[in-house]
Formats: structure tokens, C-alpha cells, sequence
């Protein structure tokens, strides 16, 4: 239903709001996994002996439990059509099309990564004239900082408004408000006043509409901004992917900084003497404590006119605690994300294949359970596509589903060795193709190869010579497939 002016500005100020509220959190989250650590723990020891020479130190593995699920969130294409039995559901080719025209390949593997780092990425489904059946559709990741998507009460799964906001170059902010049946788009002017204030309350002369197409009619009669969330919860915000392990990194960080400077205080074994007779100044008597007289090198040796002087070591600082601290905070870091040891470690020494597939389990599990979330999105993405050629019947099918590539990490024996079984118990072959990571593009470029293979040795079977009037009757299929091609 159309909204009157007054209704939309209301719209984006309550959308705007909510996003301005989200903004500190995501910068967080965002900065912790790009290992930008605040310092502000560090010693006044630790800043007189290293300066600003660690200002930016971070032993980051925020970036490690993040990018782990992420990289292994491979989608490869999508399904649609019956599944009564009598035709089996192939990946559909149209979908495939659309992907690739968005360049997904890539971008798909950005919209996971920050879903995990900022527990939300959003997917903007359009096209430039979306009344064009004729128009190509095209998906764009969007920024969690500049999107946001509101819902109807009591049902999480339909669109009720969207909102991107973003400033441009020429001084001015631009937002796009999304609407089942309209599209509003704005612009106000920004006023560099000094005050760091909310978008929502940015001095300036307010939202206005953008040009004469201020407002446009939403063909698609759905919000064509989607979510992409890390963790969904009922009530409680979705949560970025290395939130829980946050306090312990910042740990590990303060341990590695006291570690730094116990290593400059003494990690080298300090010298002492006694009974020495230092040297006088000879106007005043005075003893002179020359530090220059304890600076040992190899050409330099100590000393003393004293029989009873003494000299000695103290002995060096043992760095080990810190170590074992720091690695008991990396176990704890390890097991609260599910993230393998072996991510952690820099070295794997007298472990079996049974064990790394074993500590892969629970990151398996988890990946899998993203995969089945993500994928409700990805698929009402490619509806949306559907929808903006026209294709009612794809565009609302229920039925639509996401091929993902296999999240395990397996050697080519092990994968081929348990596809062989699967074939054995009449798994069939284009789904033994998808288990072994195929992409439906190559699955599909393999069954015509497979035809093409089968049409050839067909006709090397129909031109090869019967009896002993061609010599033994045993023409190599070669030569025969040879002679085939001469005569098609």
C-alpha cells in the first residue's frame, strides 16, 4: 500500500535510529578482527623501554576464528522445480546465470565473512529497470554500518522495510528506503559542525527527496533488501562470530606485552660485584660510579686491587610462564569457537589423520548449521532474481534449495574411496558428482563430454568391419572412429 510522505520520512527516522544504535558494536567488532588492539592496559615500563614501536601490536586470532567457517561456505548453485518423482531436480541454469552475471563466486564469500566479523551482511537484489522483463538482475553485498531491515511483528521471515543509508564524495548523504510496494530515495546536505553526533541528528537541512523520481513503484511487491546473519537468536541480537573469545584475546595480548617487557628488563643475566675498590677523583676524593666501567665486551675483562672482590651473574628471566599462559589462553580460545588447534598452532607434529579429522568435527557442525541459515537467504536472493524477470512460478517457489560445496576438508583418496561406496549402493551419478565438489556448471559441461564420448565410440562400433574379409576382424577402435568421423 502507498505511504504518503510524511509516513516515509517516519519510516526511515525509526530505521535510522536503530542503525545509528548499532554502530558502536559493529566498529568494535570490526576492529578487533582487524587486530587494531588498544594498548591502553600496557605498563608505563612497557612504553619507556619500547616506545611507539608496538602502538598497533595485536597477536590477533579474533581473524582466525572468523575467516575458519567463512572460508569453508562455498555456495555452488541452486535447485527449483517439482519433486514428485518424475523428473530429478537439477541445479537450474537460469539461477547459475545470475550468479555469475553478480560475479557471487567472490562476493559470496565477502557477504559470509562479514556476517561473522559484524553478525550482519545484507544482499540488495535489483535491476536497472526491474519493469523490464527483459533487464538482467543483479546482487550487490551491502555494509552492515549502512543497511538495516525491519521485520512484521511475530514473523521473522517477512521484509516489512529497509533502509540504506551512505555519504557520498559531493558532501551530501544519500539513504534508499525499501517498501513492499515503493521505493523512496533521499538526500540531505552534511554541516561539518565539530560535534560527533548520530546520523539521525546530523546538523543539516533534513531529508529531502532525491530528484523527480523521488519515489517509484516496487514491482516485486517485496523488500528487496536481505539479511545475512552469524548466530540467529529468537529475541536477542544475532552475535558477530569471535565475540565470545574478545576478553580473551585482549588476555592474551596483555600477556604478551608483559612478556615483551620482562624480556627487555631481564631476559639478559645482569652482573654484579662486590668488595671493589672503585677509582677517586683525585679533587675530590669522591668515589666515580662510571657505567662504562661495567659495559663487558669481548675485548674488555673486570678487574679489582681487592683480594676479597667478588664477581657474578644474577640469572635471566624465565620467559616460560608467560608462554604457558599464552598458550593456555589460545586452548581456551580454541575450544569456546570450535575453531582446530591445528588453526592455532605453527607447527603439527605425531598427529594421525583420524585425530585432525576428529578436532575438525565441531567446526564441521558448525559450518553446516551456517550453511543451513545462510542458505534460507541466498535462496529468497535468487526468487528475488526470478521475480525481476517475471518468472512467478521460480520467483515463489517454496521448494528452492542451495547446492553447497562439501565443508569437510578431505585428501582426493579419501573423497573418491567414499563416492566409490556411495556408487556401490546406487547413490546416482550426477549426485555422486556433487559429492565430490563439483559445480553444476562443470557437472553439466562433464554430461556432454560423457554424450559426446558415447555418440563417438557408437559410431566406431557401426563402421568397424564383420568377419575375416577385413584380415582378423580386430580394427583398433581408433582407426575405426577415424573412418566414422571421415563419414558423418
Amino acid at each position: 500500500m502507498p505511504v504518503s510522505v510524511q509516513e516515509a520520512l517516519r519510516i526511515t527516522r525509526v530505521l535510522e535510529q536503530e542503525l545509528d544504535r548499532r554502530q558502536a558494536n559493529i566498529k568494535e567488532w570490526n576492529r578487533f578482527y582487524q587486530g587494531e588492539e588498544n594498548l591502553a592496559f600496557a605498563s608505563d615500563r612497557f612504553r619507556q623501554a619500547f616506545g611507539g614501536l608496538f602502538d598497533e601490536f595485536s597477536d590477533n586470532w579474533s581473524c582466525v576464528v572468523c575467516d575458519a567457517p567463512a572460508e569453508r561456505m562455498t555456495p555452488v548453485g541452486f535447485r527449483f522445480g517439482p519433486t514428485d518423482g518424475k523428473e530429478a531436480r537439477k541445479a537450474d541454469e537460469d539461477a547459475q546465470r545470475f550468479w555469475q552475471a553478480s560475479s557471487m563466486d567472490a562476493w559470496a564469500r565477502i557477504a559470509h565473512l562479514e556476517s561473522m566479523v559484524k553478525s550482519r551482511s545484507y544482499l540488495l537484489v535489483w535491476a536497472e529497470d526491474p519493469t523490464d522483463n527483459e533487464t538482467e538482475p543483479e546482487i550487490t553485498v551491502e555494509d552492515a554500518t549502512q543497511c538495516i531491515v525491519a521485520y512484521e511483528p511475530g514473523n521473522r521471515r517477512r521484509r516489512k522495510w529497509a533502509l540504506k543509508r551512505w555519504t557520498d564524495d559531493d558532501g551530501f548523504a544519500y539513504a534508499t528506503l525499501y517498501l513492499p510496494d515503493e521505493i523512496w530515495k533521499w538526500r540531505r546536505a552534511r554541516v561539518n559542525s565539530g560535534l560527533i553526533l548520530p546520523s539521525s541528528l546530523a546538523l543539516g537541512s533534513g531529508w529531502h527527496p532525491r530528484d523527480d523520481q523521488a519515489v517509484i513503484p516496487n514491482p516485486l511487491k517485496r523488500v528487496p533488501l536481505l539479511e545475512l546473519v552469524n548466530k540467529a537468536r529468537l529475541i536477542d541480537d544475532p552475535t558477530p562470530e569471535h565475540k565470545i573469545v574478545m576478553p580473551l584475546q585482549r588476555a592474551a595480548n596483555k600477556l604478551i606485552v608483559d612478556m615483551l617487557t620482562a624480556s627487555e628488563a631481564g631476559a639478559f643475566p645482569a652482573r654484579w660485584g662486590s668488595g671493589i675498590d672503585l677509582p677517586k677523583d683525585p679533587r675530590t676524593g669522591q668515589e666515580i660510579d662510571d657505567p662504562e666501567l661495567w659495559r663487558l665486551s669481548v675485548s674488555k675483562m673486570l678487574r679489582a686491587s681487592n683480594p676479597q672482590a667478588k664477581f657474578g651473574n644474577f640469572e635471566a628471566a624465565d620467559l616460560r610462564n608467560f608462554a604457558a599462559g599464552i598458550t593456555l589462553l589460545i586452548e581456551h580460545i580454541s575450544s569456546l569457537s570450535r575453531t582446530p588447534p591445528t588453526y592455532f598452532m605453527g607447527k603439527v607434529e605425531n598427529v594421525s589423520a583420524d585425530t585432525l579429522t576428529a578436532s575438525e568435527a565441531g567446526l564441521v557442525s558448525k559450518t553446516r548449521d551456517k550453511c543451513t541459515f545462510a542458505g534460507e537467504t541466498w535462496e529468497e536472493a535468487a526468487r528475488l532474481c526470478f521475480l525481476v524477470k517475471g518468472d512467478e512460478k521460480r520467483g515463489r517457489d517454496p521448494l528452492a534449495e542451495t547446492i553447497w560445496a562439501p565443508v569437510e576438508y578431505r585428501t582426493e583418496a579419501q573423497h573418491v574411496d567414499a563416492v566409490a561406496k556411495k556408487k556401490a549402493l546406487g547413490v546416482p551419478w550426477r549426485q555422486l558428482m556433487e559429492d565430490l565438489g563439483y559445480t553444476p556448471t562443470q557437472i553439466t559441461r562433464m554430461e556432454r563430454m560423457a554424450e559426446a564420448d558415447a555418440a563417438r565410440a557408437a559410431r566406431a562400433l557401426a563402421f568397424q568391419p564383420l568377419g575375416d574379409d577385413a584380415g582378423d576382424g580386430q580394427e583398433d577402435g581408433a582407426g575405426a572412429e577415424e573412418r566414422a568421423g571421415e563419414l558423418v
